[in-house]
């Protein structure tokens, strides 16, 4: 038996319950909505952060802000204000339970917990196949597979973030709790770009991860190593003096693969799968913010979402520059990232990152950084520029 509702959300992580709260906010409140996912009971298992020059998404919930960033590199550690992005954590446990309020309150849309067995479009829509039932909507909106022209295809340079992270009580106060630790770079790796960040939420507890850009996932005790021996060297903390009250694993793929806005016809991507992930980052939820509210303004007028591409052509090639060099020549992706910072003011860097910088703050960038590597990146690179 088939169930009709006007849209399905297939996935209920960040961006599919950033979809349904945008949904719940616009004017096509009214319309039924079916929401599925395997689990559906918020954890404290992960944190999300963005930069913003305005009001933050979901302010009221937001868990720490900071103004100011410790960044360290070959042995220097320098900390600059941030005068107009602000840095921000969002817990996903207090962000699911806060659109789970939200969409219990109101009749039309359905939270459902089960596994989804397909997705397939049909000559009026889609359907999203479950063990038990089938559900047809207009259009699905889906996070939880992957296009099947990334299964087919190789990334040009198969990087993942990955990291592994401890929040810790400690016994006494350590941390300087108004300033977030971005990266302080681990330089006793040559083989791949490292370092550790710290977020403290006090000045006796934080969440601090040691993060690995690579293509070769770590044994999860090296990384517990890595970040005793940061502890130990930087706060002189030994196992004895703090407890881990959480720990925090995740990968996020940096990829510069082809941008594949639909699955299957009248199913559309979104979040990771949906190209949102930044290649060069990993930053991810704030470009998700964009994109829903890009798919309800297309739905409430014209009734299509648009699947417009996250960036625009030139920040395309820039993520594939630095991909290049990062995962050839991460001694030259430190140099890279030495002078970055050095000569410029975080938030440069994070207007830069954030993509809204015009083409005169571009080339004020590139300049500021050595040359060499992306003259080598571009030539090298040269074939998928063209694709782009």
């Amino acid at each position: 038996m088939s169930h009709q509702y006007d849209y399905i959300i297939a996935g209920a992580g960040a961006a599919g319950l950033s979809l349904a709260w945008e949904l719940l906010h616009s004017p096509l409140r009214d319309k039924e909505v079916l929401i599925v996912d395997s689990d559906l009971e918020p954890k404290n298992e992960k944190t999300w952060c963005f930069w913003d020059s305005g009001a933050p998404p979901f302010e009221d919930i937001i868990y720490k802000k900071w103004n100011q960033i410790e960044l360290s590199i070959f042995g220097e550690h320098v900390v600059q204000y941030l005068d107009h992005y602000p840095y921000y954590c969002l817990r996903s446990i207090d962000f699911k339970m806060k659109v789970f309020e939200a969409l219990e309150s109101v009749q039309n849309f359905t939270l459902k917990e089960m596994d989804i067995v397909d997705i397939t479009p049909t000559s009026a829509g889609a359907t999203l196949v479950t063990s038990d039932h089938s559900y047809t909507a207009e259009y699905i909106f889906q996070s939880c597979f992957l296009p099947h022209e990334h299964l087919q295809s190789t990334p040009n340079y198969p990087l993942v973030q990955h990291f592994l992270g401890w929040e810790i009580q400690c016994q006494k106060a350590i941390f300087d709790d108004s300033i977030l630790t971005l990266m302080d770079f681990d330089e006793t790796v040559d083989d791949y770009l490292a370092f550790m960040y710290l977020l403290p939420w006090s000045t006796k507890t934080g969440l601090i991860e040691y993060t690995v850009f690579s293509d070769q996932l770590l044994e999860k005790k090296e990384y517990e190593e890595k970040i005793s021996l940061y502890l130990n060297n930087r706060f002189g903390l030994q196992p004895i003096h703090y407890n881990i009250t959480r720990r925090e694993f995740g990968k996020i793929p940096m990829q510069d693969r082809p941008f594949v806005p639909w699955y299957k016809p009248n199913i559309l991507n979104i979040g990771t799968v949906g190209g949102r992930t930044k290649p060069s980052t990993g930053y991810t939820f704030k470009r998700i913010q964009q994109q829903v509210k890009d798919i309800v303004a297309g739905l409430s007028t014209d009734e299509h979402p648009k699947a417009d591409p996250p960036s625009q052509k030139r920040y395309r090639a820039y993520d594939l520059w630095l991909l290049h060099i990062i995962h050839n020549h991460p001694e030259e992706a430190r140099k890279v990232f030495n002078h970055l910072f050095k000569n410029n003011s975080i938030d440069e860097i994070f207007r830069f990152l954030g993509e809204e910088t015009t083409i005169m703050q571009d080339l004020h960038i590139m300049s500021s950084v050595p040359y060499l590597p992306f003259l080598h990146a571009i030539w090298e690179s040269r074939d998928r520029i063209w694709e782009i």
